[in-house]
């Protein structure tokens, strides 16, 4: 059972890394006991859109949740 505090450890880090730089995210909740799942949109400005989507709507977001387990940061693109 040593790995499963190592994932934790890793995850615990990873957050903080996210927590610590403003950036967009966008981060899938879930599922809930009703089998419902929350999407989260929010802004580096800490504005934010969360969005549910019923069991019965939910398989692609499964799909993203299992590749993007701690979210997805969008970052800025320069403007040149």
């Amino acid at each position: 059972m040593a790995g499963v505090g190592a994932q934790a450890s890793a995850r615990e880090t990873a957050e903080l890394t996210m927590k610590a730089k403003a950036e967009d995210k966008i981060t899938i909740y879930g599922p809930k006991s009703d089998g419902t799942y929350i999407v989260e949109f929010r802004t580096a400005a800490g504005e934010a859109l969360a969005i549910s989507i019923p069991r019965t709507e939910a398989t692609v977001i499964r799909h993203f949740q299992a590749r993007m387990p701690y979210g997805l940061v969008v970052r800025d693109i320069d403007n040149r």
